[in-house]
């Protein structure tokens, strides 16, 4: 208990230095969250720009995957460079690198709950919501958001090693982004290459959780090479990385 309030001190702490002086405060950054959805919305939806092939359930398509994509590309590129921001508190405490990981983490899980209400009123009011799903679907993204900490605990290491990375994950969470199918249905080739996307089968299992009568576009065991690979990354950051850590601080 006593580490959960000292991490929740260093949430609200980043939280204060993040939005400092800002005139929305943290407002800011569900109301960036809901434009950003609303924009996609609008030119997907009422401009009519997509698929010709496109589903009568494009709309609940649509939203759950910004849904499920906006928080988790956060916790990507404010895990990243966690550690960098806060090196003056960790040379000056002993609380230990992997508390401050949980930082974004903790970020990641109110962000999506609180972007999560809106869509889901407005999934409830079309008809299209799987109330059952509701829970569940807050489960995966949980379980996603932990699922890229494996990755995190690697990539936040290397930021320090190479001073600076977050341009770089910046960039790559663009090409992430349009690797998975948030804004259209996977075809043919592109079907075939969303599967090397670490992040379409999380996705896919949200969509069949939360939306109601949702068919499932991928096999789910495809995740499993991914699943090895971020553990193996993940003890690769702890047992090799953590000694080079502390000297680069």
């Amino acid at each position: 208990m006593e580490k959960l309030s000292i991490l929740w001190a260093l949430v609200r702490r980043d939280y204060a230095l993040q939005y400092a002086g800002s005139f929305l405060g943290i407002s800011w950054m569900f109301l960036q969250n809901l434009v950003l959805i609303s924009l996609y919305a609008l030119v997907f939806l009422v401009l009519n720009l997509r698929n010709p092939s496109t589903q009568e359930d494009f709309t609940a398509y649509l939203l759950t995957g910004l849904l499920y994509w906006i928080p988790i590309q956060e916790l990507l590129v404010r895990g990243t460079g966690i550690l960098t921001d806060n090196r003056s508190l960790l040379k000056r405490s002993s609380l230990g690198i992997d508390l401050f990981l949980w930082i974004p983490f903790v970020q990641f899980l109110i962000h999506s709950f609180i972007t999560s209400i809106p869509v889901f009123l407005y999934l409830g009011y079309s008809g299209t919501l799987n109330l059952t799903g509701i829970f569940f679907g807050y489960t995966v993204l949980v379980l996603s958001g932990l699922y890229l900490m494996l990755l995190l605990h690697y990539l936040s290491r290397l930021n320090i090693l190479l001073k600076d990375i977050s341009p770089l994950i910046r960039l790559v969470s663009q090409l992430v982004f349009w690797g998975i199918p948030v804004l259209y249905y996977p075809t043919g080739y592109l079907k075939q290459w969303n599967e090397w996307n670490p992040f379409t089968i999380p996705l896919d299992v949200f969509r069949t959780t939360v939306i109601s009568g949702f068919q499932s576009q991928f096999e789910w065991l495809h995740i499993t090479p991914f699943l090895l690979f971020f553990f193996l990354v993940y003890l690769l950051a702890k047992r090799k990385f953590q000694s080079v850590i502390l000297d680069h601080l």
